[in-house]
């Protein structure tokens, strides 16, 4: 067995001189024309039979489970709106009316979607993928106790009546409306952002209440 495997390394060795003395025969327009035909053979095969070869040539359908798993995050608050507002502190001195302090304070509401509530519907002959959003639960308004400021400054207040005030004001003052429409412009930006790789170029995207969803209506895959 040595001697066998002596004889075919020698033999190879044999091989490759000739093929070594052969390209140094040539001359150096032929070597460059070589080369070339060589890197363009590897190049071919690299980017065009290979990935040919690996690829399981597998139709892959659009299904509104892919989408579903595409924004299935956590509940996201989409809107931190901020508030700032100045309530008074109305009191009596004998038969008059009097303004005790006023109150400067800022609150924050926030406005947030459960982002498994979103449902899909695909038309596939048409080309549409439509979302159906839930709409945007907005939340009482939280006072930051850091930002509370008084006029007079030397006012005398009591703290229970201060953020009984402070609430009630946001409450009656913040536009909810608004804050709903910052949210749900919020939300539509983010599942665009999450569904995109799954529907660019192929289907467009329509958002719809989540009120309007009926399952089956699409042709889902």
């Amino acid at each position: 067995m040595e001697v066998i495997q002596k004889e075919a390394v020698e033999v190879n060795d044999k091989r490759g001189k000739k093929v070594v003395e052969f390209f140094g025969k040539l001359s150096f327009k032929v070597k460059i024309v070589f080369l070339v035909v060589v890197a363009a053979v590897l190049f071919v095969f690299f980017l065009g039979v290979l990935p040919w070869i690996t690829d399981n040539h597998e139709t892959q359908y659009l299904t509104t489970s892919d989408l579903k798993s595409a924004v299935d995050i956590d509940s996201l608050s989409t809107v931190d709106y901020i508030y700032h507002g100045i309530v008074e502190k109305h009191g009596r001195f004998l038969w008059m009316d009097r303004v005790d302090y006023r109150v400067k304070y800022e609150a924050h509401i926030r406005a947030s979607y459960t982002m498994s509530d979103i449902q899909f519907g695909i038309d596939k002959e048409n080309k549409v993928v439509t979302a159906y959003l839930p709409k945007a639960q907005v939340g009482e308004p939280q006072l930051d106790n850091s930002k509370f400021g008084y006029l007079p400054e030397n006012a005398t207040a009591d703290m229970k009546d201060v953020l009984s005030l402070c609430r009630k004001d946001a409450a009656d003052e913040v536009d909810k409306k608004e804050i709903k429409k910052q949210a749900d412009t919020s939300l539509r930006d983010t599942v665009k952002a999450l569904t995109l790789p799954l529907i660019d170029g192929e289907y467009e995207l329509k958002f719809k209440p989540l009120a309007e969803y009926k399952e089956g209506a699409d042709s889902n895959a």
